[in-house]
């Protein structure tokens, strides 16, 4: 298998384009795909929660990844997410994915039961010694209401076949105490939009970044900053360059403004699926009057 080494800068994490009906049309994913590759990023993330994971039935999430395979075609790593609550569903998805071709797959902390830390140990030990690839742990507290400790963290990087983290968490303390704890053996990968550079600096390689899918070269050129330590700099940019779309892409549930975003970029993704709305007819006018402007940086970088 691969190494943490080979996971470290911007894995965009791309929405899941729908018909009318719902249903998973791979065209504009390609080419979303295609444009992404072209602007650098070193890894694409479909599903996931910026994917729609769990809207979405099991054999279209097998449709989404082999359509993203076969997009990115052995150019960089493609990560698919799991977003299930149990063990079961879990491997289910897992071998479906790894069958289609993922060498590596982003697997959330089992969510709903609330497990102990042995528990979630437990967890990815069994999935690590039944699914052959490498797996990106993926920690969002807020959302899945079980934190992982860094002594957990540190625990799967060294028994298990864990080769990264996509931390989210704004908690900075916590972020330092993981790269301390487990930086060496597993690649710190930011979810944090708003605290990305802080993240950087203290350790982060990369990030799993769901609005890269609109700037990748904003991302791209953060991360540049913060890896060679102009911290000053990265903060500044992030400040005036990106904050006011990021804050914008997150005014309302994700993905919907991302999709909005893609459809006035000329890239249609349809709707997202209940029980997420459409991003409203505001927010999207909104979003007309900035992409012009954030799309003409893009050309600069």
């Amino acid at each position: 298998m691969t190494t943490q080494s080979q996971y470290k800068g911007i894995f965009t994490a791309v929405p899941t384009p729908f018909d009318g009906n719902g249903r998973f049309v791979g065209e504009p994913l390609k080419r979303q795909i295609k444009h992404l590759l072209e602007a650098g990023v070193h890894g694409i993330v479909p599903l996931g929660g910026t994917g729609e994971y769990t809207a979405i039935a099991a054999d279209e999430r097998r449709k989404v990844v082999a359509a993203a395979i076969e997009a990115v075609n052995g150019k960089v790593p493609v990560i698919p997410g799991i977003i299930s609550p149990g063990i079961g569903d879990a491997l289910d998805n897992a071998r479906a994915f790894t069958a289609e071709g993922a060498k590596a797959l982003m697997v959330v902390t089992p969510y709903y039961y609330r497990p102990t830390q042995q528990g979630i140990l437990d967890y990815y030990k069994r999935f690590s010694d039944e699914i052959d690839a490498d797996i990106v742990l993926y920690d969002i507290p807020y959302r899945t209401g079980v934190p992982l400790t860094v002594e957990t963290i540190a625990s799967l990087a060294e028994m298990t076949r864990v080769v990264g983290i996509k931390a989210c968490s704004p908690d900075l303390s916590q972020q330092v105490r993981v790269v301390q704890a487990a930086g060496k053996n597993m690649s710190i990968l930011s979810g944090e939009e708003d605290v990305f550079p802080l993240h950087v600096a203290m350790g982060a390689v990369g990030g799993i970044v769901g609005t890269s899918t609109v700037i990748p070269k904003h991302w791209l050129h953060l991360l540049s900053l913060g890896l060679q330590g102009k911290l000053a700099e990265a903060t500044a940019f992030h400040a005036a360059n990106m904050r006011p779309l990021i804050d914008a892409l997150f005014s309302e549930p994700n993905p919907a403004p991302i999709k909005a975003a893609l459809a006035i970029m000329g890239n249609d993704f349809g709707d997202v699926l209940t029980p997420l709305q459409p991003a409203s007819m505001e927010l999207r006018e909104k979003l007309r009057k900035m992409l012009a402007q954030y799309q003409s940086r893009e050309a600069e970088l």
